[in-house]
């Protein structure tokens, strides 16, 4: 696990809190961390290799769930895209077990003894690592003002 921290952003974190409910500030977070997470997702869909089945189409970002008030998203394999299962042998006798697409992908990052290496997560990351933080910190605040909208609406609705 990969943690960015932001530091100095002190206006964001009071900006954060004027939207006082705790689910608006995870809604405006969220976003903001989704702006951040969706170019490392596209890009390692765009290294990963075309032959293997399914790899690409497995590639997701989605929010992570909140714990002790700790936001996050992740970017990984979906193994329910093709999840592994046990195959018949062609041979007609016995059966394997096919490691799916969520084995299939560790294989193609790190190789093995037979196979070298064919990474598409790590250069994904490695690419856009530098441009994260930036693409967070600048979708907080178009992210902390609809959240705004929203509370605004909402207490013109009450009234």
């Amino acid at each position: 696990m990969v943690s960015l921290k932001i530091v100095g952003g002190v206006q964001a974190e009071a900006a954060l809190r004027e939207l006082g409910d705790w689910q608006f500030i995870r809604r405006a977070a969220m976003e903001a961390l989704r702006g951040g997470a969706i170019p490392i997702r596209d890009t390692a869909k765009r290294n990963a290799p075309k032959d293997q089945l399914h790899l690409e189409q497995s590639i997701k970002a989605k929010p992570g769930r909140s714990r002790d008030g700790i936001l996050w998203y992740e970017i990984g394999i979906d193994p329910s895209v093709q999840p592994a299962m046990i195959v018949a042998r062609k041979t007609g006798r016995g059966t394997y077990r096919d490691p799916g697409v969520a084995g299939n992908a560790l294989i193609q990052e790190l190789g093995t003894p037979q196979m070298p290496a064919n990474p598409f997560m790590t250069p994904a990351w490695d690419t856009e690592k530098g441009a994260t933080t930036g693409r967070v910190v600048a979708s907080l605040g178009p992210a902390v003002e609809k959240q705004a909208a929203k509370i605004a609406r909402k207490a013109a609705a009450v009234k």
